[in-house]
């Protein structure tokens, strides 16, 4: 890869030891490197969203939510359609500039590792409503309902907020890779400018970039209607009690936490190139197969941080205490607990 100097970085110049086989150089009885059970753990990972996605297609919910009584306003339309054709543009130039970046350089690329392994977190998205509907999408968007009653534990309480497909598939493998790179470049030029400035300062400089960049972000859109947040900790949230409410601690949690750490995953990268999860990667006898072995390994990775994510913002929601006076239909579906739906059967 070639960085703002025009110098060649070591992004992807990890590379296992050629050989014939075996996927592992250490003697018979010996553990598998790192690398290679956090693949097996991203395997089973892939396996189990494979699944929720199929019972899910295969399923009577698999049809567009009804956007009920209310009529969602022109320009938020607009807007929605606009956002989902960048997504589609963006991620099939974000595919060509993939493959084209992979023949000229005769490997996968550590950035496609990273784009890939982020898109199998997606299934996630769904989380923060597990236990009680705090979120909602608006119907405008290219939707077939969710998959989330398929996900194993999820809490059943009726209709819940669609799965946006298109922007969400643009949000994990488009905007937020641009976003790595961006931020990538960024901290090389301040490392530049900035000799003695270390980790715990890029660190501090990221929480703080995310936390503004993701409420800004968030509210820009939250406020065409493109989602809501129907129900917040008054304490811990802006504009209470009103349709644009806002939960501080999701900007924290994921804004800044998630985001930061995802990324913190690709900006420090090893010497050699190679990522956290890419550990023991040298002790692979053979080339064949070890894109797939990253890709696995960081799966593993990225959807521990989004689970623990999910685990505590459901939490946090247990103390979810406020509501606005009225919320549209093409933003609530039917969901309960929210004002003039029926409130939510006990957990089972």
């Amino acid at each position: 890869m070639v960085n703002s100097t025009g110098k060649t970085t070591s992004e992807d110049t990890v590379e296992a030891p050629a050989a014939t086989t075996t996927l592992e150089s250490s003697p018979t009885g010996r553990d598998s490197p790192p690398i290679v059970w956090l693949a097996r753990v991203g395997a089973l990972i892939v396996a189990l969203q494979a699944v929720i996605y199929i019972r899910w297609i295969l399923s009577d919910g698999f049809t567009p939510t009804p956007a009920g009584a209310d009529p969602v306003p022109t320009h938020t339309i607009w807007i929605i359609k606009i956002a989902e054709g960048i997504c589609v543009v963006g991620t099939i130039a974000s595919i060509v500039w993939l493959v084209r970046k992979t023949r000229r350089e005769g490997r996968f690329p550590t950035i496609g590792v990273f784009l890939v392994a982020w898109l199998l977190a997606a299934w996630q998205d769904v989380g923060v409503n597990a236990v009680r509907p705090v979120f909602g999408y608006n119907t405008e968007f290219f939707q077939m309902g969710t998959w989330a009653e398929f996900v194993p534990g999820w809490v059943s309480k009726g209709p819940e907020t669609p799965a946006p497909i298109l922007y969400t598939l643009g949000d994990y493998f488009l905007f937020f890779p641009l976003a790595v790179l961006g931020i990538n470049a960024l901290v090389e030029r301040a490392r530049k400018r900035w000799p003695r400035l270390n980790k715990a300062g890029i660190v501090a400089g990221l929480l703080l970039l995310f936390l503004v960049l993701d409420t800004v972000g968030e509210q820009l859109l939250q406020r065409q209607g493109l989602w809501t947040y129907f129900r917040v900790n008054e304490t811990w949230s802006l504009f209470t009690g009103t349709i644009n409410q806002f939960p501080l601690y999701e900007n924290v949690v994921f804004g800044s936490i998630v985001m930061v750490l995802s990324i913190c995953i690709y900006i420090f990268r090893r010497k050699d190139g190679g990522l956290v999860s890419d550990a023991g990667i040298e002790r692979l006898r053979t080339k064949r197969g070890v894109s797939i072995i990253r890709i696995l390994a960081l799966t593993a990775v990225i959807n521990a941080i989004m689970l623990v994510f999910n685990l505590g913002y459901n939490l946090v929601n247990q103390h979810a205490d406020t509501t606005p006076p009225s919320v549209p239909s093409y933003l609530h579906v039917e969901m309960c607990g929210v004002p003039g739906n029926s409130p939510c059967p006990p957990p089972r």
